[in-house]
């Protein structure tokens, strides 16, 4: 009590608001940075926490966690100073309360509204610094904090985005921008890819930006194509949203969100996107948020204070309590009312003060009605609903929890005693299920935890990927068991969307934690809509994603039992991962039992066992064969142990140890046929450089004698090595060792070794690059050994040097002159390693060229001059190749007039080789011409026709006194409109005929229709069929949005006419593909006819075949299948043992060399009843 009287009696000797204000100050500091303090954690952990998984998966490391929450600071501080200062208030007036301080000051005189003026300076004053964190700090510090976000939380680059790149959006997304403008955030040219299965959607937009309503694309088209080809859409736009996973910023990094904006940054926006018509609601919101959330703290306190003292709050925990429950209510109806003012439902500036207005309008009511008689009236009313609202609040922002493992959700529910009873909807959340029903009834124990639930009126039950549909329900929470009463599943098959097992069960059982459900009484089936057939079992027992097993089970047909099975077994894995694998046939007058168990135990150990039965009825024989597999980790792999049985005898035993990667290491023996074996087989190698193949290694011995040895073996066609534009690549390489076949040493390794056959072949080559410079060649090298003979052992490679030296460049105008020096250098080698053979000393060439070079170049004339200087210093490999210079120039112009409707041009290339010697002659003369050649190109563009004529004419200049034209190579191509004809031909002006044929290729293209036709036009034949041997075309035509694509061949001067048609319906699931090849004078006609759905479950196939001669009318090719239903019929007539017999004969007479008739479930061919030509067989079981 004498601490109560100091402070009572320092304020009513002060007689100052100086003392209270510093009095109270001193006080609220300490429970305001408590509240704040808490404040941050809390948001900081709900931060961390909904990173968790992100942050795990990427390893983000604790120093960039804390470099998050360092950025994340000032806005946390700024939104929990409000906390602080409620926090505060309700702290400092219930210790005040209970310590009787109020009582003593308004004893002595202090009025009650007095007390208030302390706390709402100091929340004036925290108005202002948070105004100053939200409109100096926060913005800054946000942006980082995306920024540390994006880069060491979702590992995502600053920018992504360049001109001329793709960028995955993810979710089959792409996007393509041409040039990107990071000072204004424009992007121009841009192409969006979506790529669904059967489609593809491409936008293409002049440019988007970003506007406050989001991303627009402008001026552009949407195309959309069918997986058949056709085009299903195209629609032009003005203005398109551009919706992405992502924001566009994440990718481009140069615009800001309004959270990053100061409010000059927002004000600028909203005037210049007021200018485009843009809708600016969103940035007038954000705008007003910033002077509303800084007058929070005040709001805050002038609603606290006078709540505080109004009620007269003395449990420091109720002020903990209310702080939460006022927070809540107030920030929440914020960013729901600011939401509705970004939308204009509500007027964006009132939005953004609402808030404020309200919760400050109740505070100012409190505060008139302190020390008023109307305070004392309604105080303790107020206080017993005050609290009674909390915990209603508390309560309902929550689940309705019964104990710490199930949540229940419910609307509207009754207690009585233990029993909670539920007549509206109600969602039950328990470990990794969620139930949800339309009523039920919840009974608690005596802890009030969930003892049973029962649910009705339509309950669905839905864990992991599995979905069970029920009328009623029970779950008993002691046992962790679930009971459906009337359920409904599904289950996938092997993945497979297109098959789903319905089953329907009167009582079906489920351990919760087990993924297992027993169900009695069950009817199931695979069709979907018109239910054909169904299987009733007395039971099943369901191992989703796994397989099902059903006993006594009646198979159905239309209602009505056609066969009955003992048992049904189906598999839902992919065949490598079934758990359990069960098949009974019976074929070709044989009865084939085969069962498999794959279990994976809890230790990730693996038992796999597999046993056959074979019982052949023709032969009267009876065969049965086993396999055993039990393998566990071991390192990075898996280690197993192996056996083999065949008719109770031991056919093989061994270890094998998995390599992490495909590969093995194996250790086996054989007791029938007493052998053992050690080997090591990998059949791909993945490195960074490129694929290893077969890579193997092996011994086999019997008796303790060796029967065979592979020491090693290994290829690979492509190994290689890049650094930017430079590469080294092997391209073939073989390395082998083995034992040779003759050898006498069965039991010494050594002398094996010593006596083996072994090959090497390496083959690669290499493009080394710099600045000016580049390096590159190939290498081959060859080795056989056969025992201690070395028969191959050769190395060759070819190797070249360049080098380019700028000496000067002038470029003034029209006029460039360009003077620049080449270097080259070859080096040639071959080397047999061997004495005696065709290189055995090594032959070498190597010579060293120095080409200077002149190019000139002004308006439309150019020209140039060489020399090439090649010196030889060793040459025994290429006898041809000598020392030698050679001057070559080149004159020409281009010429392109009448606004690029006219282009023209023609270039004169010569080269000369020194050959004279007389010292009398000038430098110049001694050259002799070797080669000259004129090259020409005229192309003329008039009323929407194109016009072109190449040449390239090469003359014999073989005697310079007499230089004559030797071959001329024309093209000459014309585009008429949706016409166009190209032809090329040689003029060989020494021969006869000067031209032997012309190559000539016709187009034709109206819309997106198009014809094309190639032939060969021989000048010198008589006959037309002579003249024109040979005719191809291909063609597509579109007509009404279906599709015909098709090629016509005619040969064999006109005697073969061969075509090939693939027409495609638009919106129709089946295509048809039609051949036709007929032959003149042997009078044979061959059609194939094939029709067929886009995932193969539905076709005909006819290979027909008519003789004119012998009148035969038969199929090569025969079969139907077609879906009925849930089930497919397939009818086949085929050739036994692959013959050139046809499958089925019409004319002269009827014959059917084979047939099969399957029957079997829709998309499941092992599920099937077959009758053939070779007997009956049966597999559904």
């Amino acid at each position: 009590m004498q601490r109560e009287r100091f402070r009572v009696f320092l304020l009513i000797r002060g007689r100052t608001m100086k003392r209270l204000i510093k009095y109270i100050t001193k006080e609220f500091s300490a429970p305001f940075f408590m509240g704040l303090f808490g404040f941050i954690v809390f948001v900081s952990v709900q931060l961390l926490y909904e990173l968790s998984e992100i942050i795990v998966k990427n390893h983000v490391g604790f120093d960039k966690l804390l470099l998050l929450l360092w950025y994340n600071l000032p806005y946390f501080i700024s939104m929990g100073i409000p906390v602080g200062v409620l926090f505060s208030i309700f702290w400092v007036v219930s210790r005040f309360t209970n310590d009787n301080e109020l009582i003593a000051m308004q004893t002595l005189g202090v009025p009650t509204r007095k007390i208030v003026i302390p706390f709402l300076l100091i929340s004036i004053f925290l108005s202002l610094f948070t105004f100053y964190l939200y409109d100096n700090l926060v913005p800054n510090s946000n942006y980082k904090a995306k920024q540390a976000m994006a880069k060491y939380i979702y590992e995502k680059p600053e920018a992504t985005i360049e001109d001329n790149e793709f960028v995955d959006l993810g979710d089959d997304r792409y996007l393509f921008v041409k040039e990107l403008d990071r000072n204004t955030g424009i992007l121009y040219e841009l192409l969006l890819y979506e790529v669904a299965y059967d489609n593809v959607k491409v936008f293409h937009a002049e440019r988007a930006q970003k506007y406050p309503d989001g991303w627009k694309m402008e001026n552009g088209r949407i195309y959309k194509m069918k997986d058949n080809g056709f085009l299903e859409l195209d629609v032009s736009f003005d203005s398109l949203d551009l919706n992405i996973a992502a924001d566009v910023e994440e990718f481009i990094n140069f615009s800001k969100g309004a959270n990053e904006m100061t409010t000059r940054e927002l004000k600028e926006k909203i005037i210049t996107f007021s200018k485009l018509g843009s809708n600016v609601s969103g940035l007038i919101v954000s705008y007003h948020n910033k002077f509303a959330n800084s007058l929070a703290p005040l709001v805050i306190a002038i609603l606290g204070i006078s709540l505080s003292l109004f009620l007269n709050i003395k449990s420091k925990s109720w002020s903990v309590i209310t702080t939460f429950v006022l927070v809540v209510l107030y920030q929440g109806s914020g960013a729901w009312i600011t939401a509705l003012g970004k939308e204009e439902i509500v007027n964006p500036v009132l939005a953004s003060w609402l808030p404020n207005i309200l919760f400050g309008s109740i505070g100012i009511l409190l505060f008139i009605l302190l020390d008023t008689k109307i305070s004392y009236k309604v105080t303790e009313p107020l206080k017993k609903f005050f609290s009674i609202a909390i915990v209603v609040f508390i309560f309902s922002i929550g689940s309705t929890g019964y104990s710490e493992k199930v949540n229940i959700k419910a609307n509207d529910f009754n207690i009585f005693n233990n029993t909670i009873t539920i007549d509206s909807t109600l969602t039950i959340n328990y470990q990794d299920t969620i139930v949800d029903a339309g009523s039920g009834k919840i009974v608690l124990r005596e802890d009030n935890t969930v003892k049973f639930a029962e649910l009705t009126n339509g309950v669905k039950y839905q864990y992991e990927k599995n979905t069970i549909e029920a009328s009623q329900m029970t779950i008993n929470y002691e046992t962790d068991t679930a009971l459906f009463l009337n359920s409904y599943t599904i289950q996938k098959y092997k993945d497979n969307e297109k098959v789903s097992v319905r089953i329907w069960s009167e009582e079906t059982e489920k351990p919760i934690n087990d993924d297992i459900i027993f169900s009695n009484r069950i009817k199931l089936t695979t069709c979907e809509d018109n239910i054909t057939y169904y299987m009733s079992a007395r039971k099943v027992t369901v191992f989703p994603k796994k397989f099902l097993i059903a006993r006594d089970v009646v198979l159905d047909f239309f209602g009505m039992p056609v066969f009955y099975f003992p048992f049904y077994f189906q598999s839902l894995a992919e065949d490598e991962d079934e758990p359990l694998k069960l098949v009974l046939k019976y074929e070709d007058n044989k009865i084939n039992v085969n069962v498999g168990i794959n279990y994976t135990f809890e230790n990730n150990s693996k038992l796999k066992f597999n046993y056959e039965i074979i019982n052949d009825l023709e032969k009267n024989s009876f065969d049965q064969s086993s396999s055993f597999n039990y393998g566990f980790p071991f390192l990075n792999g898996e280690f197993s142990i192996f056996s083999n049985l065949y008719n109770e005898t031991l056919t093989s035993l061994g270890l094998q140890y998995d390599f992490d990667f495909d590969g093995n290491l194996k250790a086996q023996h054989s007791p029938s046929s007493n052998k053992q074996q050690i080997s090591l087989n990998i059949p791909e190698l993945k490195t960074n450089y490129g694929t290893i193949e077969d890579i193997k290694s092996q011994i086999i011995w019997k008796e303790r004698t060796i029967d065979f040895v592979e020491f090693y073996s290994l290829s690979t066609d492509a190994f290689q090595k890049k650094y930017k534009r430079s590469i080294i690549s092997i391209s073939d390489l073989d390395f082998n060792a083995k034992s040779a076949e003759n050898s006498n040493a069965k039991n010494d390794i050594v002398e094996i070794w010593q006596n083996r056959i072994s090959n090497t072949e390496l083959e690669g080559k290499y493009n080394l690059y710099s600045n000016n410079s580049s390096l590159s060649g190939n290498f081959n090298y060859d080795r056989t050994k056969v025992a201690t003979k070395v028969t191959q052992d050769r190395l060759e490679s070819n190797n070249k040097f360049n080098y380019k030296y700028n000496a000067f460049s002038y470029n003034i105008n029209d006029f460039n002159l360009d003077n620049y020096i080449n270097f080259t250098s070859n080096f040639n080698h071959k080397l047999d390693l061997i004495e005696q053979s065709e290189y055995s000393f090594g032959k070498t060439y190597f010579d060293l060229n120095v080409k200077p070079q002149i190019d000139f170049k002004y308006n439309i004339f150019k020209a140039g001059t060489y020399l090439n200087f090649r010196k030889v210093f060793e040459n025994n490999l290429t006898p041809s190749a000598t020392d030698q210079i050679s001057y070559g120039d080149f004159i020409g112009y281009d010429l392109n007039i009448l606004n690029n409707n006219l282009k023209n041009s023609i270039l004169l290339e010569r080269n000369f080789l020194y050959k004279n010697e007389d010292l009398h002659l000038s430098f110049l003369d001694r050259f002799d011409l070797d080669s000259l050649n004129i090259n020409t190109k005229t192309e003329l563009s008039i009323l929407n026709t194109r016009h072109r004529i190449k040449t390239d004419t090469k003359f014999d200049v073989e005697d310079d006194e007499n230089i004559k034209l030797e071959k001329t190579s024309i093209e000459i191509s014309n585009s008429i409109y949706s016409y166009d004809h190209k032809t090329k031909f040689e003029i060989k002006h020494q021969e006869e005929p000067k031209i032997e044929y012309l190559e000539n290729t016709e187009t034709f293209k109206f819309s997106r229709n198009k014809i094309q036709i190639d032939y060969d036009y021989f000048l010198s034949k008589s006959l037309w069929k002579e003249k024109i041997p040979k005719i191809e075309a291909n063609y597509n035509f579109y007509f009404n949005n279906n599709k015909l694509n098709g090629s016509l061949l005619i040969n064999d001067q006109y005697n073969h006419i061969k075509t090939e048609n693939k027409f495609i319906q638009q919106n129709s699931q089946f295509f048809v593909e039609l051949d036709l090849e007929h032959y003149i004078e042997e009078k044979e006609t061959k059609s194939s006819i094939q029709i067929e759905n886009s995932d193969e479950s539905e076709f005909g196939k006819f290979g027909i075949k008519y003789n004119g001669i012998t009148k035969d009318f038969s199929f090569d090719v025969f079969e139907i299948q077609k879906k009925i239903v849930c089930w497919t019929l397939n009818l086949k007539a085929y050739s036994p043992n692959n013959t050139n017999d046809p499958a089925l004969t019409l004319l002269p007479n009827f014959k059917v060399s084979g047939f099969s008739f399957t029957f079997f479930i829709n998309y499941i061919p092992d599920k099937n009843v077959k009758y053939s030509d070779q007997g009956f067989e049966f597999g559904l079981m």
